[in-house]
């Protein structure tokens, strides 16, 4: 039975989660994750740019500037590193319910290798699989991504790369497959050949993995050194390494945000009631999901000028309970709120996250 790895990256990641989840009005737009450039006066430099910057020659390190002459008409968002960590934990939470097991190896925050071997059984094609997959993480987070499908976790992580956004590209089994895969690629196409052995590389004649298939490993010992048996597997796609789960990463928060289709008017309470009740009543769910406690709530409010603000309030002992949650929310809402502005966005945050211990019954003690 063939092995099968998938490797699960997500499309410009920070990016995209600034377009689909906190600000949809910038779908389709240029996006920049970074400071304001002040009209290319700005200081700082690009986090991370969405696909239709990257189209006009922006890439993630640029001085805001110059991205900012490249493309004037971009959106540039600060961005916050919780929301990225929010939507990361909520898309391997996805991959861990398809995975064997229930085993994933997180790579970083916007990627992770899942093995699927057992799973693909029950599929015409481990590419079904991998659709799947890719809807329900869409359906789920409202984020794209791409999935390298191989038997093994070093051609999965190239294959990923190969058509993004949104491709999935699959390697077959076979030794001669795997290799024809790989032979036209850079040197670079291998994780872990940076920029340094790239050009050491490319200095001693060799450019393709292709040309390091044909090579011995006396051959590519004066270019690579003690590194050369490593690179002389990669470059034929041998990678044996078991895929060893690394588990779940510890949450600190929960949290939904909503941005209203229209700014709400403030005399519109009972509508903007609701919609945090209705907020809390799916945070108060994934608390239940992930046995999980609360002990901070806080409220955002972003108003049609674009101010947000934030409030938080804490109680002495933690809770899921849903009724507490809403009255601590409405609360905040209430007495934070600037009763003059019209509301943009909404959102709830749980923090002070703690695990729910197991019910303990009578009978265990006697």
């Amino acid at each position: 039975m063939a092995r099968w790895i998938m490797h699960v990256d997500m499309d410009a990641f920070f990016a995209s989660v600034e377009q689909f989840r906190n600000h949809p009005e910038l779908v389709g737009r240029p996006v920049c994750v970074g400071h304001d450039p002040k009209g290319g006066n700005g200081r700082g430099v690009v986090r991370a740019a969405s696909y239709e910057a990257r189209a006009k020659g922006i890439h993630a390190g640029m001085p805001v500037s110059k991205a900012y002459r490249l493309c004037p008409d971009a959106a540039f968002v600060d961005g916050t590193f919780e929301s990225y960590s929010i939507a990361s934990d909520e898309f391997m939470d996805v991959l861990r319910e398809f995975a064997d097991g229930e085993r994933i190896r997180r790579a970083s925050i916007d990627e992770a290798y899942i093995e699927v071997t057992q799973r693909c059984e029950n599929y015409e094609h481990p590419t079904a699989l991998a659709k799947e997959i890719q809807e329900e993480i869409w359906q789920r987070t409202r984020l794209p991504c791409s999935i390298g499908i191989a038997p093994n976790m070093a051609v999965a992580k190239v294959a990923t790369g190969m058509n993004k956004p949104r491709g999935i590209t699959f390697v077959g089994p076979d030794q001669t497959t795997i290799e024809k895969f790989l032979e036209p690629l850079p040197v670079d196409a291998i994780n872990g050949v940076g920029r340094k052995t790239t050009q050491r590389l490319n200095e001693s004649g060799i450019e393709t993995l292709g040309q390091i298939q044909r090579m011995s490993i006396p051959e590519l010992w004066p270019a690579m050194g003690r590194g050369s048996v490593w690179l002389f597997q990669r470059a034929r796609g041998i990678d044996e390494r078991p895929l060893m789960d690394n588990g779940p990463r510890i949450r600190k928060s929960i949290s939904k945000d909503l941005t209203f289709m229209e700014d709400i008017e403030p005399d519109a309470v009972d509508y903007l009631h609701n919609a945090i009740r209705k907020m809390c009543t799916r945070i108060s769910d994934r608390l239940k999901q992930k046995a999980l406690r609360f002990r901070t709530v806080t409220v955002k409010m972003r108003y049609d000028d674009f101010i947000t603000i934030q409030r938080s309030k804490s109680i002495p002992v933690e809770t899921d309970d849903t009724r507490i949650l809403e009255r601590m929310a409405v609360d905040i809402f209430d007495h934070k709120r600037d009763p003059k502005k019209p509301v943009r966005l909404v959102g709830i945050k749980v923090s002070g996250l703690s695990e729910t211990p197991e019910q303990l019954y009578l009978t265990e003690f006697l």
